[in-house]
């Protein structure tokens, strides 16, 4: 018995060492990997299960981008439909012969396309043919109109004041700086309005020193220098 019992822990021990062993580090990454399957499979049915509870509400949210994308593209061909058309009237208006006929259409163009850029223009031009004062006040204060043709518009209106003896009005106006191509411009015409010698030079060196876009206003302002200096 005791041979027997030998032979087979020999025969058991043998089989043992001769078995490959499972390393325990792959059993623990396929465990692992399996894991992470399952998860998956069981978020993607809670997605899934969602989905069917909320059905009513997603396709609702469908049909509402799917009216936001369409306004947007209606809105932006009708903003396409008014600038050209402004663009028409503008220009009819510009080639016309007759003064009223001309500003009865850039009338027309500020009332039904005010808010294009053609509504400034036709401000613009219309403070040549008519109310001078309203007009560029609209450019100046309507909020409608580009930087530049604000700038432009508190400009004329200053020299239109001071042509009209309103030199407080024009003062008003001059007080706020503009773009750096109108300073020159801005400075001569305080230069204009100022009420002594030296300060009336001030401006004009500073409005010699500014950017300048007119040859002859900078030549007439070195005039004017000159002739301050040697009055003085």
């Amino acid at each position: 018995m005791k041979f027997i019992e030998e032979d087979t822990v020999n025969d058991t021990t043998k089989r043992s060492k001769n078995e490959p062993a499972i390393p325990e580090q792959e059993n623990d990454s396929a465990f692992a990997a399996e894991m992470e399957e399952l998860k998956r499979d069981m978020h993607t049915a809670q997605l899934a299960d969602w989905a069917q509870n909320n059905r009513q509400m997603l396709m609702a949210g469908v049909v509402a981008v799917l009216m936001a994308l369409v306004g947007t593209s209606l809105w932006i061909e009708h903003g396409k439909s008014q600038k050209n058309s402004a663009a028409t009237l503008y220009h009819q208006a510009l080639v016309s012969s007759n003064d009223d006929d001309k500003r009865a259409m850039l009338e027309l163009v500020i009332k039904d396309y005010g808010d294009t850029g053609y509504g400034s223009l036709a401000h613009l031009y219309l403070a040549k043919l008519g109310d001078r004062e309203m007009h560029l006040k609209a450019l100046i204060y309507g909020g409608n109109s580009a930087a530049e043709l604000a700038w432009q518009a508190r400009l004329d209106l200053a020299e239109w004041y001071l042509s009209t003896a309103r030199v407080d009005e024009a003062k008003g106006l001059l007080s706020e700086p503009v773009g750096k191509q109108y300073e020159q411009l801005r400075h001569y015409l305080m230069a204009e309005a100022a009420s002594d010698a030296a300060e009336k030079v001030m401006h004009l060196k500073k409005a010699l020193d500014a950017n300048s876009n007119d040859a002859f206003l900078k030549s007439r302002i070195e005039g004017m220098i000159t002739d301050l200096g040697a009055a003085s």
